[in-house]
């Protein structure tokens, strides 16, 4: 009798076999399908953080070109001291919202991310002197971006540190550039003496 029983407990019906792999299967692919929206998602979470930050910057950029509209030196003191409370009253408050997405890189990647922000914190710093020539450099810094169909001149140094950048930091610097030539233009438009 124990034979019996010890071999009913060891044949599992075939169907019940099939069912359980059926069953298993099913299982795997509906939590295979749930990872693939999941990941979606947190492309889309990505996306919409990366452009709120882009969204910060140019806000911040914007502010900044306030400082460099010489209309503006036609204006009574009062006036400017207004417009200049006004304008670090709008920085500050806009630098309190903090969105940030990491992306990983290596010792490499963040030392030549470091050195290409640099050089444009230096690009931007010029413009309130010299205009046109930040101009010059910044679609140098643009043309190295896109070297297969460059629109003149490419900085070669600024292009070197470029490369070592991961993709989407490299993405996101052209990005940057772009605005900054449209904040320039739109500077150059609004601050032409009139004589």
């Amino acid at each position: 009798m124990s034979s019996n029983a010890s071999s009913t407990t060891r044949v599992v019906p075939v169907t019940v076999q099939l069912q359980r792999k059926t069953s298993v299967e099913d299982f795997g692919d509906k939590v295979v399908n749930m990872l693939d929206e999941i990941e979606r998602r947190v492309e889309q979470l990505r996306e919409n953080a990366w452009s709120m930050e882009q969204e910060k910057e140019s806000l911040l950029e914007m502010l900044g070109t306030v400082s460099m509209n010489t209309q503006m030196l036609r204006l009574g003191q009062g006036h400017r001291e207004d417009i200049d409370a006004i304008t670090n009253r709008l920085m500050s408050r806009c630098r309190t919202v903090d969105v940030v997405v990491n992306t990983p890189r290596n010792f490499e990647q963040e030392k030549a991310l470091g050195q290409v922000n640099e050089s444009i914190e230096t690009l931007l710093g010029r413009m309130q002197n010299d205009l046109e020539t930040s101009k010059q450099l910044c679609m140098r810094f643009l043309n190295a971006c896109n070297p297969e169909q460059p629109d003149g001149p490419i900085d070669q140094r600024f292009q070197a540190q470029l490369i070592e950048c991961t993709a989407d930091d490299q993405k996101k610097i052209r990005r940057r550039l772009m605005h900054v030539i449209s904040l320039m233009d739109r500077a150059q438009r609004t601050c032409v003496p009139q004589f």
